[in-house]
């Protein structure tokens, strides 16, 4: 703040009702020394009384259609639960026949399923050792064909871990650099300050290895 010596405005209301200033503060967060640090241009306080004034200013614009829209919520809610316990209660009476007649076609598809698979199980005895035979053979040649493809991701793993022990300390420059950039937003503009603006570099981020692994071991049941 500028300096002004020893001059001064006398102050004759603090005294004559300091009940009154105190509840100002308490009940609409605005103290008689904020208010007066602003009148003499403290940019702290005239920040603060600035960001309430435009905070005052957007709810005065929207406090009518929130509260027209709060209430019609409120009503419509009560209606609508209503007819949903309208609905339970028709569900009461009429459940009981809809589920019988579900039970009923579930028992008679079932019987039907017996029937086909009771007919199917000689084919399937004549069948199941070629089967199995062939299920072994494929797994043979697809392990086979794994193990190249395990050497190759192996030796990617590892040269990947070789240029990775290089992020930290390009993540650490970048984070000095992001806080120097903050600071000067909020220098510029204070609470008007946009933030988010500023890219936020993030050299941490690559997972793309981590799911070539998962993926190859889900694959191969390693």
């Amino acid at each position: 703040m500028r300096n002004f010596g020893k001059a001064k405005h006398k102050n004759h209301i603090s005294g004559a009702a300091p009940g009154t200033l105190a509840a100002m503060n308490n009940l609409f967060g605005i103290s008689l020394e904020d208010f007066m640090k602003a009148v003499y241009g403290d940019h702290r306080a005239i920040q603060k009384l600035s960001d309430m004034g435009r905070l005052s200013e957007v709810a005065q614009t929207n406090l009518q259609p929130a509260l027209d829209a709060a209430r019609i919520t409120i009503q419509t809610t009560g209606d609508l639960n209503k007819a949903i316990a309208d609905l339970t209660k028709q569900t009461q009476k009429s459940g009981k026949q809809v589920t019988t007649a579900i039970l009923d076609s579930q028992l008679a598809e079932r019987r039907f399923n017996n029937e086909l698979t009771e007919a199917k199980t000689k084919y399937g005895y004549d069948v199941s050792a070629e089967t199995t035979r062939h299920l072994h053979q494929g797994s043979l040649i697809q392990i086979r064909g794994a193990v190249a493809d395990l050497m190759a991701v192996t030796k990617y793993q590892t040269d990947v871990t070789k240029e990775q022990s290089k992020i930290p300390l390009a993540q650490q420059r970048a984070d000095v650099e992001y806080e120097k950039a903050v600071s000067s937003a909020l220098w510029a503009d204070g609470s008007d300050a946009n933030i988010s603006r500023i890219p936020k570099p993030n050299y941490n981020s690559n997972k793309g290895l981590g799911k070539l692994w998962k993926g190859f071991r889900d694959t191969f049941g390693i």
